[in-house]
């Protein structure tokens, strides 16, 4: 079955509808396993991340039933499940809360806009081709920014876990609260918290393979009708309305406007989460995936969301791991799960009701957990001090001024980080090891020797307007080094593209070299870059003699040879 859906063909429009038709009857038992197997997992996330998300318990089974249809149709992976995420839904809790939304049925209309803005969005960026916009948000950030969506959604627990509602919001400011009103905890509450999140815990870690959430939650159902807890003041999730909606156009008034910047961050938000989903999953089967044709997945799912008063959704790393290990391999796992999905939906909603909020709570803070990414940090820390300080800030941003204010902070420092590299980046004086033929960095081989009568001098990294004047400064700095020297030689084997700005630096740089009796020549340029030089007559102007394509090894070795 795997070959037959590698080599299926797959049209632009529909690649999910192409590779469902590959199954044979023979492979349906095991699809259709794979889509029980989801549907467990899904369920018991999706009410919790409805209650996460302020909204009624059924939207977020909404969420999880119509946008997994679309993907399995439109989305180009044969096994990625898209659902309601971690991130996503506490920026939609954040959107919702800025717009002062406090109904459940509120904000359920202005979440369906969302989602269906959402997914205008991703429609628009899929027809521009914007998949490289997944790379704003690089590793380090996200990693940050995850442990700083950990860190809020525990601090967000407080409620669940205690039966104490609190008014303070923040890291610290909730815990202040719940020590000075540590006399209104609901103790049988916390009982329940406690115990089924440990619960929770023990079956990740002896069953990894097993639902467990789906069976904390039949346990607590059980639990909840036999000892009568509501009686006892054990909050529960209440009424769900049976049956599916109808697809419909939200009406949020006049907070279409408001949306905008909300819809932004989500956009960016769930896209980097799904791509990362995606991606990794697909190095585990050695597939590649298509970031733009991921674009049009998305992009179906949320206005799926939206039409059916669900929520936004993104790639699900959890539902997606049940599906591979479960043996699902197409896209029509996702249809399974839906139907199962639906049935619960229409027939046992009843049973549902007598979930208490504390169970989710207690799931919401497993997922926490599972989102703080220890290791990344000590390999951040290991690697590269630097990316460990933007992971930091993204963290305290996400902590400090909110999750959607964290998601903008993240991307800003991501652009100044890549901003700073190009303005300021890598460069290197040359020299010869003796007795070798290769150019080296002096400053990382003391034994290294430079030329005598020039410099030879590396520049790593395009020479743009941003740039130019701190690499002219960098490279009389680098000549200043050696008094005698009657050349500048410009290793331009890493530069790939100049701009207007750089040509006419670089000219510059030759009528100030040229006034001190010294002679600019520039090795190895290649590409766009050796267009812009010979486009802009710089190539004219130093000479034929001056543009060098022989390597830097044998550049190294004749001017070493020189002095």
């Amino acid at each position: 079955m795997l070959e037959e859906t590698r080599q299926a063909p797959r049209p632009s429009w529909a690649p999910g509808l192409a590779a469902m038709r590959t199954i044979t009857l023979a492979h349906l038992p095991q699809e259709a396993a794979a889509g029980l197997s989801v549907a467990a997992v899904a369920i018991p996330i999706a009410l919790a991340y409805a209650a996460l998300t302020g909204v009624p318990p059924a939207v977020g089974l909404y969420a999880s039933i119509f946008p997994m249809v679309a993907y399995a149709i439109f989305g180009p992976s044969r096994y990625l499940i898209v659902g309601p995420d971690t991130a996503t839904c506490l920026l939609i809790a954040s959107a919702l809360a800025t717009l002062g939304l406090t109904s459940a049925e509120d904000r359920a209309v202005a979440a369906s806009a969302l989602a269906l803005a959402v997914g205008a969005g991703f429609a628009l960026a899929a027809l521009a081709k914007l998949g490289f916009v997944a790379s704003l948000l690089s590793r380090p950030i996200l990693v940050g920014y995850l442990g700083g969506v950990a860190l809020t959604l525990l601090i967000s627990q407080i409620s669940n876990f205690t039966g104490v509602r609190l008014l303070s919001d923040g890291l610290l400011n909730p815990i202040v609260e719940i020590v000075r009103r540590g006399g209104e905890i609901h103790w049988l509450t916390l009982a329940i918290a406690s115990g089924f999140f440990v619960l929770l815990r023990v079956l990740m870690a002896l069953a990894p393979r097993l639902p467990a959430a789906a069976v904390v939650i039949v346990a607590a159902i059980a639990l909840s009708w036999g000892l009568n807890w509501q009686s006892q003041g054990v909050a529960v999730i209440g009424t769900i309305p049976s049956g599916l909606p109808l697809p419909r156009l939200p009406d949020v008034g006049g907070k279409l406007a408001q949306l905008a910047l909300p819809a932004l961050g989500l956009l960016v938000v769930s896209f980097s989460s799904g791509i990362l989903t995606a991606r990794s999953f697909g190095e585990k089967l050695r597939e590649q995936g298509d970031p733009n044709l991921e674009l049009r997945g998305f992009a179906a799912a949320n206005i799926a969301a939206g039409l059916f008063q669900g929520f936004s959704v993104t790639g699900a790393d959890s539902r997606t791991a049940v599906n591979l290990a479960s043996g699902g391999r197409t896209p029509l796992v996702a249809v399974f799960a839906a139907l199962a999905l639906g049935l619960v939906v229409t027939t046992l909603t009843a049973p549902l009701s007598y979930l208490p909020q504390a169970v989710l709570g207690a799931i919401l803070a497993s997922a926490a957990i599972g989102l703080v990414d220890v290791r990344g940090f000590v390999r951040l820390a290991r690697i590269d001090r630097a990316e460990l300080f933007f992971a930091l800030v993204a963290m305290v941003g996400v902590i400090w001024f909110g999750v959607l204010q964290g998601v903008f902070l993240a991307m800003a420092v991501t652009l100044a980080h890549l901003l700073r590299l190009v303005a300021r980046p890598q460069h290197s004086s040359l020299g010869l090891i003796p007795g070798g033929v290769e150019a080296v960095d002096l400053s990382k081989h003391p034994d290294a020797v430079p030329p005598a009568d020039g410099v030879a001098f590396r520049f790593e990294a395009s020479l743009l307007f941003m740039n130019a004047d701190y690499f002219n400064q960098q490279a009389l700095i680098a000549l200043a080094a050696n008094p005698s020297a009657r050349w500048l030689l410009l290793d331009a084997s890493l530069i790939q593209y100049g701009d207007s700005t750089a040509m006419e630096t670089l000219d510059r740089l030759r009528e100030t070299l040229a006034d001190r009796g010294v002679r600019l020549s520039i090795a190895g340029a290649r590409g766009r870059f050796m267009t812009a030089i010979e486009r802009s007559g710089l190539a004219r102007r130093l000479g034929s003699d001056a543009i060098l394509h022989d390597s830097m090894t044998v550049l190294a070795h004749r001017y070493a040879g020189r002095s």
